[in-house]
């Protein structure tokens, strides 16, 4: 009787998920059935369960975790303990031994009872060194006091590798997504995470927040530091054109995984010069076409009608156009008389319709009058960073004259026809 009570008692005992006393001194970077891969002292069922689960705010390390799966990878085997990895990341010779028990009920061990997130799956080269008393450690029983290593006498050792997130998320894009003359302001688009591994080890922890803050040349430290979950805008005011601002992000997961800084910089736009305007000009027309008559009513227009001027030049390293928009015109009548008009009407209209600009002189001129429109013109600029275009912002104004007319007046003579 007391002999069936032990053999319950330590059925259930193997049951409980329990880390191994001592880690390997030995390895192998070939995983699986390394050569003099052996411990001390593996009684799994000794101790209190550690997990390493990267999301267990518990945990001891991050580069696997400790516990206990019904399924390891084939369908029909259940009750394999998982082992500690305490060795660096990327070497395999850190693996505590394993337990295999192989029971008629799996009992629902898993991590998932303990509220743990699984985070792998168990590579199929698994070894085996039970069953050979000795095995490839040599001879030995659990227990003794004979040097290591001792296996023989246990239920089977299998080395495992659990693949967990060790890459940091795709690395986060800065981008400036407005500039003036005095301020600059950035944002990023949101970047999912990745894992590490191929195929069935594939395991993604997911994104957990980014960092992000501003630097400016001259300035000291770091400017409106923040943490988020999700991206945000950050805009710097009352910025010099002189100065650099430069936009810093990193996106980390839920294991603390975390990219570079990815670094944008931009300037606040500095107005560009006010360019020489060329090209060609609208030439003043009149009807009567080659001589006005004193008192009676010219009509005058601009050939062609002043349309918006674009210049396209580099200031400062960046690409900028400037605009020339025609908003009215100044007209001068060549007798000391003139009239502003605001808008296209100011253009006047072509013969043989009624033009909305006219003018009756009161004097008549052999030489004639020179006869002139001043067209004014509102300019903006806007300025290309990276891809996008920023604008438009007010350069000024500027005035371009037509083709001048030379146009003589004659007084108008009574001739008698007949009596």
């Amino acid at each position: 009787m007391r002999r069936l009570v032990a053999v319950a008692i330590a059925s259930v005992l193997a049951l409980l998920p329990c880390p191994a006393r001592a880690a390997s001194s030995f390895g192998s970077p070939g995983y699986g059935d390394p050569p003099g891969w052996c411990t001390n002292f593996s009684d799994m069922w000794i101790g209190k369960v550690v997990t390493n689960d990267p999301l267990v705010g518990t945990n001891p390390e991050r580069e696997t975790f400790y516990g206990f799966h019904r399924n390891p990878g084939y369908d029909d085997w259940y009750g394999f303990f998982y082992g500690d990895f305490r060795g660096a990341p990327g070497d395999s010779s850190g693996w505590v031994k394993l337990l295999h028990e192989d029971y008629p009920q799996h009992y629902h061990w898993n991590f998932g009872d303990n509220g743990w997130a699984v985070h792998g799956h168990v590579k199929q080269y698994i070894a085996y060194y039970n069953w050979t008393f000795g095995g490839q450690c040599g001879g030995g029983y659990r227990g003794s006091s004979s040097p290591p290593p001792y296996m023989a006498d246990q239920y089977g050792y299998p080395v495992v590798d659990i693949y967990v997130d060790a890459v940091a998320p795709y690395p986060p894009l800065p981008h400036v997504t407005d500039v003036t003359q005095d301020s600059v302001a950035f944002t990023w688009d949101p970047v999912a995470d990745r894992g590490d591994g191929t195929g069935r080890d594939y395991f993604v922890a997911g994104m957990d927040h980014y960092v992000s803050w501003l630097t400016v040349s001259d300035r000291p430290g770091q400017l409106q530091y923040a943490v988020t979950s999700s991206p945000r805008v950050v805009t710097l005011l009352h910025a010099s054109p002189q100065e650099t601002v430069c936009f810093h992000v990193e996106a980390v997961d839920r294991v603390q995984n975390a990219t570079a800084d990815q670094v944008t910089c931009a300037a606040p736009l500095a107005p560009p010069p006010m360019p020489e305007w060329t090209g060609a000009r609208s030439r003043t027309v009149a009807n009567p076409a080659a001589t006005g008559l004193v008192g009676l009513d010219t009509w005058l227009w601009l050939d062609p009608h002043p349309s918006p001027i674009t210049v396209d030049e580099t200031y400062r390293g960046l690409p900028y156009t400037i605009t020339a928009t025609p908003v009215g015109v100044d007209w001068d009548f060549g007798d000391g008389s003139g009239v502003r008009f605001t808008g296209w009407s100011g253009f006047g209209i072509a013969y043989p319709r009624a033009s909305s600009v006219s003018h009756v002189f009161e004097a008549h001129s052999q030489a004639g009058y020179a006869i002139r429109a001043h067209v004014r013109y509102d300019v903006t600029w806007t300025a290309t960073v990276g891809s996008r275009s920023f604008g438009p912002y007010p350069l000024g104004t500027s005035t371009l004259d037509s083709v001048p007319l030379g146009y003589p007046v004659e007084q108008a003579q009574p001739e008698l026809i007949g009596l």
